[in-house]
């Protein structure tokens, strides 16, 4: 009877023990923050400009680079007058951030007389993403490419187009 007394005893500890640990738990802290950024902001400083050109009897390209290098292949002849000059955006926004960019994929430049032409074929310098320096700030420079057609009418052609930035 006293084995039983004690056995007992134990069982009811032991299940006593078990019932505190089932029961027991803890709690900690965290920390949590955010930085709010300034907008990241693109303007325009200087357009993209593919200079004079001369048209033949036949199709032709003219390209201008992001460093405002032209070349022509086909049908053109690169004139002396307007210099050439790839397009010039200044990008701003919180410093060391990277940003991703959206270029168009073809854009129409038209006259008041003169059937329109293509611009294509879109590059930047810096290619696809770029990194604000340390005063959140960079230069993007954007060439293409201008598809002149057969015997383009004499006549100053004009279009615009976007580009877009965001932050990645």
């Amino acid at each position: 009877m006293k084995n039983l007394a004690i056995t007992a005893a134990l069982v009811a500890s032991l299940g006593l023990l078990a019932a505190g640990a089932a029961h027991a738990s803890g709690t900690t802290g965290s920390y949590a923050g955010a930085e709010i950024i300034s907008a990241l902001s693109i303007s325009n400083n200087v357009g993209l400009e593919f200079g004079q050109i001369v048209p033949s009897v036949a199709i032709g390209t003219v390209t201008v680079s992001t460093a405002g290098v032209r070349s022509s292949l086909g049908g053109v002849t690169l004139g002396n007058g307007m210099v050439p000059t790839a397009s010039s955006f200044a990008v701003t926004g919180a410093p060391s951030n990277t940003y991703a960019i959206t270029l168009p994929t073809s854009i129409t430049l038209t006259a008041a007389a003169g059937a329109p032409m293509t611009v294509d074929t879109f590059v930047s310098a810096p290619n696809v993403a770029g990194t604000l320096d340390v005063t959140g700030a960079q230069t993007l420079l954007v060439g293409a490419t201008l598809h002149v057609g057969v015997s383009q009418a004499s006549n100053p052609y004009s279009g615009t187009f976007n580009v877009t930035v965001a932050y990645n």
